[in-house]
């Protein structure tokens, strides 16, 4: 699963790979236990180059496997080429779409409004300048797109385990 913060992606993942009795895998949570610390601080003390670094890593090594796995994968993650194919040939991408304010008001409940690339300008601000940099690239990716906005993420593993199981 690929789209911007808040879109529901980690949550997502979880539920719907208990409904596929799949493996969910967290590429940032993976990248954080890999590195024992945050994604702020391996932002702060490597930069981003070093965390994309650590997560497309992070990314062969869950699509290496031959069991299937949900991925909940940062939407940096098409920012490099070798992980966009590896996408397209390991995997089938859905693009969780959310409104930037839905997305905004759903990381200031969670408190997850302080990531590295939000800050600056307002919550909302940031979110719509991500989504005009990568829509282009979410959807150049995504075999599905699949809207959060107005569903619970209950909801939502539902939709995409019906496309997923269809023939």
């Amino acid at each position: 699963m690929i789209g911007l913060p808040g879109a529901g992606k980690s949550t997502v993942a979880r539920l719907l790979a208990i409904r596929l009795g799949v493996e969910s895998v967290d590429l940032d949570a993976e990248v954080e236990r890999g590195r024992g610390r945050s994604v702020s601080a391996i932002f702060e003390e490597e930069g981003e180059g070093g965390f994309r670094d650590l997560e497309a890593r992070a990314l062969a090594e869950a699509l290496a496997g031959s069991r299937p796995v949900v991925l909940a994968c940062g939407g940096g993650i098409l920012e490099r080429h070798e992980n966009r194919e590896l996408l397209a040939s390991r995997a089938r991408v859905v693009w969780l779409a959310v409104d930037p304010t839905i997305a905004a008001e759903r990381l200031k409940a969670s408190g997850a409004g302080t990531r590295p690339l939000l800050k600056g300008s307002e919550l909302p601000e940031r979110l719509r300048a991500l989504l005009e940099c990568r829509a282009e690239s979410y959807a150049d990716a995504a075999d599905e797109v699949v809207s959060t906005d107005g569903s619970t993420p209950e909801e939502i593993a539902d939709r995409i385990a019906a496309r997923v199981k269809a023939p």
